[in-house]
């Protein structure tokens, strides 16, 4: 019934337990029935008892984690979820035996407990297995294995070395097993059959047997419950580190702070014994100089960038390693000056416009941009991308630091807007007027280009239509369209009959860049020769 240590009325009450199951048997008198009422009366009162230390545990813990709730909280979180899961066993285990006792004696029931000088139907042998088994499908020892089960398992999970707390775990399974029952022999069972959980303990025993049982199994729950109380109770100090030094320590939260800007920085004692020397061992398995209990890591980096670092801090402490994995990062800025023509502070509209950002003295991954018309976005560190908006002639990019929840104005810089400029129409390298080319030139013409030589970005622009105007008969002048790009077939063979002298115009030609415009393009007139 209880684990470890034992008061000689625990003793005894489990011995009496014993004995009167083995006695049932031999279809023994109703005194011995009334015995089972001596023994669950003991059981009440060792169930109190523990309930009682259990409660005085719980304060502790309360008390604790109000001194220091960064060591204590995790495991006074654990302690209450147990204290939830165990009550929730203890009172389901309560309602049953009520149950079991209103089948007959109603008048039994005072307060929410047994009296058992009202119960006239200790020795039936049919009550507790109709109310635990036969009704609604056997739901409640279902609900009442399956509540055992998720109490031992969660237990379990929360005891994090079952080797070294193997007393603890013991107790665990022993207490709060639901194996079938192998030392409990009655009538409807040969002997040396192994029964199941539920007909060992509710069938064909009677009705003050089995609310015996069903008090053992709460006094079992409490009595769990206290041995793992004592366990995450001594959690809470398990591998503390003794120390020997004190040392005061300065983190800022940033190392450059900007005008107006508010400085941070966290002021704490660090503890460590400065006679251990602890083992500090990088993620790459070298291993760092220690100085007065200290590791002292050193790095140089030819690349700019952000850099990570990390490994594992070891410590002996009274034959146990203690072992804390840590990370870290920092970042290597290139030392630089910015040179800009400011007179040239251009974007242009239907085209990604590249621009440089840097800040200097702050964190490239803290630096944001903005335009006050228009889209800017990050491709890469310092480097950005700009599309003006589709109004206005000017817009401004403002750079800021944005970290640890404020933000910083670096810079802010205006740019004139200008719209692409209208590209050139050429064919075979011919562009404006007076272009010679000879018939088998024309003949093999595809399309007609459309290009800004001289523009600094690399444009591309395409012809959406044009006309080949032409002097025909009685020096008539008449056209062909074309709605692409491309000669039609009818223009071309207009060229094959040309006749060297003479004159075509190739106009109306309109194109468009990326920003969509439609654009009148200058004519091309062209001699045959």
């Amino acid at each position: 019934m209880a684990h470890g240590k034992e008061t000689p009325r625990q003793k005894m009450i489990g011995m009496m337990y014993l004995v009167l199951t083995a006695m049932l048997a031999l279809n023994v008198s109703k005194e011995v029935l009334d015995a089972f009422v001596l023994v669950d009366n003991g059981l009440q009162i060792t169930t109190k008892n523990f309930a009682d230390k259990n409660s005085g545990v719980y304060s502790r813990f309360a008390f604790l984690n109000e001194q220091n709730p960064e060591k204590v909280g995790i495991w006074k979180e654990r302690a209450f979820e147990m204290q939830t899961r165990t009550n929730e066993l203890f009172e389901y285990i309560q309602q049953c035996k009520l149950d079991i006792i209103r089948q007959k004696d109603e008048k039994a029931i005072h307060e929410g407990a047994i009296d058992w000088h009202e119960v006239k139907v200790k020795d039936n042998l049919e009550i507790s297995a109709t109310v635990m088994i036969d009704l609604e499908g056997g739901r409640r020892y279902k609900e009442l294995k399956q509540m055992i089960d998720d109490l031992r398992e969660y237990l379990l999970s929360v005891v994090d070395d079952h080797e070294k707390y193997a007393s603890t775990v013991e107790a665990i399974n022993t207490n709060l097993s639901t194996e079938p029952p192998d030392k409990i022999q009655h009538k409807k069972v040969r002997a040396g059959d192994l029964m199941s959980w539920e007909s060992g303990y509710f069938e064909g025993l009677p009705l003050a047997a089995v609310i015996t049982l069903l008090s053992k199994m709460q006094a079992d729950a409490r009595n769990v419950e206290a041995e793992m109380l004592n366990y995450l109770l001594g959690q809470v100090d398990a591998g503390a580190v003794p120390v020997n030094t004190l040392e005061a320590v300065v983190i800022p939260e940033r190392s450059l702070v900007f005008r107006g800007q508010e400085y941070r920085a966290r002021v704490f004692l660090a503890a460590y014994d400065s006679t251990k020397m602890p083992e500090v061992v990088l993620e790459n398995g070298t291993m760092l100089a220690v100085e007065s209990g200290k590791g002292v890591y050193t790095a140089t980096s030819n690349s700019i960038g952000i850099r990570k670092w990390g490994g594992t801090i070891q410590l002996e402490n009274e034959g146990n390693v203690i072992s804390r994995p840590f990370e870290a990062e920092y970042e290597v800025a290139e030392a630089n000056a910015t040179i800009s023509a400011t007179g040239m502070n251009v974007f242009y509209r239907g085209i990604s416009n590249p621009v440089e950002i840097s800040a200097g003295g702050v964190a490239e991954s803290t630096v944001k941009a903005t335009i006050s018309s228009g889209k800017i976005r990050r491709v890469r560190a310092g480097e950005y991308i700009v599309e003006p908006g589709p109004q206005g002639n000017k817009a401004t990019v403002s750079v800021y630091s944005q970290a640890d929840g404020s933000r910083t104005l670096m810079n802010r810089m205006d740019f004139r807007v200008f719209n692409l400029p209208t590209p050139d129409a050429k064919v075979q390298g011919v562009r404006g007027s007076e272009g010679n080319l000879t018939v088998g030139n024309l003949s093999q013409l595809q399309i007609v280009k459309a290009e800004a030589d001289d523009f600094v970005f690399e444009v591309e622009y395409k012809v959406q239509s044009f006309e080949v105007a032409f002097q025909g008969q009685g020096n008539i002048w008449s056209s062909m369209r074309s709605s692409s790009e491309r000669f039609t077939s009818e223009q071309k063979n207009l060229f094959r009959q040309l006749r060297s002298g003479q004159r075509i115009m190739i106009e109306k030609i309109r194109a468009t860049g990326p920003d969509g415009v439609l654009r009148n393009l200058n004519g091309i007139t062209i001699i045959v020769i």
